[in-house]
């Protein structure tokens, strides 16, 4: 019954979002499938990645200076830190999970990861569809109940709080290949918004 009652609650916020104008995807069926990056190094992907667009999602609600720091834990799994603020606040939030790999013993190794947060049974599909690991990575999720419907999320992520001007190219052609740009909405990186005095839940460099 909880779980019937927190796919309501989301549905709902997820049709707000569409009126609204938003970026979030909803639609009826299954999700869709996607190609992901094949051998996938999780040890290469881990570090900083600053977040430069995204489909909206109701847990990231206006949220700006979105990052995500992949740590490998010693059981190779893999701790998640995600913080983002939400003007005209300037107290960042944050929060912590735990990702594994979907299909760890396949011979070339998939880039599909399960996510969960704070300790919360359900978890998230997090694939990896295209990354040079150095520069970007094209990230997608579906979620979906039995063949009735699912929604969408995708994110844009940059080791740098900006795309380097070398690899917008590459990460255009992926987006028209994968996504939706038009939902797309872009994620303010900009220093004297994004510097934060609680250093403990963010990862830019102090004001």
């Amino acid at each position: 019954m909880r779980f019937i009652c927190l796919f309501e609650s989301l549905i709902a916020v997820a049709l707000c979002l569409v009126i609204g104008g938003e970026a979030l995807i909803i639609a009826s069926g299954s999700c869709p499938k996607r190609p992901v990056v094949q051998n996938f190094n999780v040890s290469r992907y881990s570090g900083l990645w600053y977040e430069i667009s995204r489909y909206e999602q109701p847990f990231q609600l206006d949220g700006e200076c979105v990052t995500a720091l992949y740590t490998l834990n010693k059981d190779g799994t893999v701790r998640v830190f995600n913080s983002m603020l939400i003007p005209p606040s300037d107290t960042r939030s944050s929060i912590v999970g735990r990702a594994v790999l979907s299909y760890p013993h396949k011979e070339t190794i998939p880039a599909k990861l399960l996510v969960t947060f704070n300790g919360v049974p359900v978890a998230s599909n997090y694939w990896v569809m295209d990354t040079d690991y150095d520069n970007f990575a094209v990230v997608w999720s579906c979620f979906q109940v039995g063949s009735l419907i699912h929604t969408e999320g995708a994110w844009i992520l940059s080791r740098e709080p900006e795309l380097d001007d070398s690899i917008v190219r590459r990460v255009q052609e992926a987006t028209d290949r994968y996504l939706q740009e038009s939902h797309l909405r872009k994620t303010n990186q900009d220093y004297e918004l994004c510097c934060s005095s609680v250093p403990d839940v963010q990862t830019y460099p102090g004001c």
